[in-house]
């Protein structure tokens, strides 16, 4: 898989100290991405994101201090490896969520059922949610700038995506994308990153190579 290449392994200058990162750039940046910009709860999940990542990442750097002073795992690496999964399940789920709903745009869009769709839905005056549907719904049928930068965003978070698919999978499922036959050697076991105190889980994908990959990858995509 073509994601899963060098700036997805790591390496020493890839990760920046604790002072130095800029926590604002999840929860500010994805708010305004087509789909979540106008949606306020799908927002509030996504922007959910970077205020876990920030607790997290705080965790990881105290885990690598630990490790350092001690020289062996600490007890507290159960508790970031635990934290990290659910945090990369939980990612996919709202990056799942937004391609969904442009597929499904896309779909309707092609077979000229967005009228229909926007009709059937039951209108609630106390449902904001359902009435912002809609609009981004009309919006796309007709806003031919708007399709063009949703699939422009997609460009965009489409590896990012795929990694946390592949993660998500190897960890959840324990085998490759695809193919249950292909199992990981040790899925959800991780090693503490000698730089930043993410954990490094070890995947397995199709053609069986086996990447490392961290909550901190992101960041150097």
């Amino acid at each position: 898989m073509d994601f899963v290449s060098h700036k997805f392994q790591g390496c020493g200058e890839s990760y920046k100290n604790l002072d130095k990162i800029d926590f604002s750039i999840i929860p500010t940046k994805i708010k305004k991405l087509p789909f979540f910009e106008d949606d306020v709860f799908l927002g509030m999940q996504a922007m959910n994101i970077g205020v876990v990542d920030q607790l997290i990442t705080h965790y990881e750097y105290a885990l690598l201090d630990e490790y350092n002073a001690i020289d062996r795992t600490p007890d507290s690496t159960m508790a970031v490896s635990a934290l990290s999964q659910m945090w990369i399940y939980s990612l996919y789920e709202v990056l799942r969520m937004w391609r969904n709903r442009k597929v499904k745009f896309e779909k309707l869009q092609k077979n000229g059922g967005i009228y229909s769709k926007v009709k059937d839905m039951i209108d609630d005056p106390l449902n904001q949610t359902v009435k912002t549907r809609k609009q981004q719904m009309l919006r796309f049928k007709d806003d031919l700038q708007y399709r063009d930068h949703i699939n422009a965003v997609w460009n965009d978070i489409e590896e990012i995506y795929r990694a946390a698919e592949l993660i998500r999978i190897n960890l959840a499922k324990h085998c490759a994308p695809g193919n249950d036959n292909i199992i990981p050697m040790s899925p959800g076991y991780a090693r503490i990153n000698d730089w930043c105190g993410a954990l490094d889980f070890q995947l397995i994908v199709k053609n069986k190579d086996y990447p490392e990959i961290d909550n901190r990858s992101y960041y150097t995509a």
